[in-house]
């Protein structure tokens, strides 16, 4: 019996901490409405409610019976309001259907205005990441797909914008192509499994014409940095083809992923930069989850409070002195939103950081 009760409290313990956890926290200046502006995003509208953006989903109020009820539009009205206790972000008086607002000009004429609903990210800011690739995955023919030749002026090491030139292979007159260095390859840091090519865009081209012994002319478009002889080139999206509505919820990792590549190539990056982490569908990762990243512990060597010094800056000496090996507490410093998926990896975009990230760094659910 005494057993009994006691399965009973820890029960009853355990479902008012699932319920104290799912609470949504709400900032202490969230304002009870909020007019949406033309520029604002899901993520940015949600933060000025709540302590973690990501919970969106549960903030707002749906209504089912429209087709694609996430979407909210500019000049929409919101509302704060409480349901069982809980805060739920509800639209107010807008009639918003279908992608288009109506402008009451007359108690009798109406007019239908285009607009697009507010985005998850700027498009802008990931558009490139979206339309191109930034790894193949180790299923993926690179041997096979049409590469850079050159061009006519055959003393130039490097081509670039507004040049002509030919590569080996057919190329799809109708669509535009990315250049793509082949770096190396992405592995498991603990298991040295091969989880994917690095692929770094250096331009985008424009076929032009298809001609003899497999020889494709083509345009380059943009470029990014310098193009060269046996660049791969594979086909991009549309820009019409592409969006940046995401529905964000927290991910769910079973082990801690981590931060494998910057693309720009850059050693820090901030705020809707992107990222290639070493987690992808193979973990069920999709479009939209949102995890925390976490900056490791510094290793300290600690010989006493005169002689306290960073594991990297010290001498051997300190370190074969070391009394006792310390590792600081690891840091929080944002978020990343999943964007794009591969097999092994994903792209992420940096949603929010207190500190620049870096390739190295832990991914872990929020």
């Amino acid at each position: 019996m005494k057993l009994r009760y006691i399965s009973l409290f820890l029960v009853s313990a355990l479902c008012a901490f699932q319920a104290s956890a799912d609470t949504l926290a709400l900032k202490k200046d969230h304002p009870d409405k909020y007019i949406v502006k033309k520029g604002d995003t899901l993520w940015d509208i949600s933060g000025r409610f709540l302590t973690k953006p990501w919970l969106w989903p549960r903030l707002w109020d749906m209504n089912k019976q429209i087709k694609n009820p996430h979407w909210i539009y500019p000049g929409d009205r919101l509302r704060l309001k409480w349901v069982n206790g809980q805060p739920k972000l509800v639209l107010d008086q807008s009639d918003a259907r279908e992608g288009k607002h109506h402008i009451k000009l007359t108690p009798k004429v109406r007019i239908e205005e285009n607009q697009s609903p507010v985005s998850t990210v700027e498009l802008s800011e990931i558009s490139q990441f979206l339309r191109a690739d930034m790894v193949a995955d180790m299923n993926t023919d690179l041997e096979h797909v049409p590469y850079v030749l050159g061009e006519n002026n055959d003393t130039s090491i490097f081509m670039s914008k507004g040049q002509t030139i030919h590569v080996r292979g057919k190329a799809d007159l109708n669509t535009h192509y990315g250049v793509y260095h082949v770096g190396n390859t992405y592995k498991d840091n603990q298991t040295g499994e091969a989880l994917g090519r690095q692929l770094e865009l250096v331009g985008v081209v424009q076929p032009k014409e298809v001609g003899d012994n497999n020889i494709t002319t083509v345009e380059v478009v943009s470029s990014f940095s310098e193009i060269r002889r046996g660049d791969r080139l594979l086909p991009m999206l549309s820009e019409s083809s592409i969006d940046a509505f995401f529905i964000p919820e927290p991910g769910n990792l079973t082990k801690p992923a981590h931060i494998i590549d910057i693309p720009m190539k850059s050693t820090y990056v901030g705020k809707y930069d992107t990222v290639i982490i070493d987690k992808g569908a193979r973990e069920n990762l999709k479009p939209g989850d949102v995890f925390g990243i976490v900056r490791p512990g510094a290793e300290v060597v600690d010989n006493g409070p005169d002689h306290v010094s960073y594991q990297q800056d010290s001498s051997i000496g300190q370190k074969l002195m070391n009394k006792q090996s310390t590792v600081l507490s690891a840091d929080h410093i944002g978020e990343v939103m999943v964007i794009k998926v591969y097999q092994k990896t994903s792209l992420a975009i940096v949603m929010n950081s207190r500190d620049m990230v870096r390739a190295g760094y832990a991914v872990e659910n929020p």
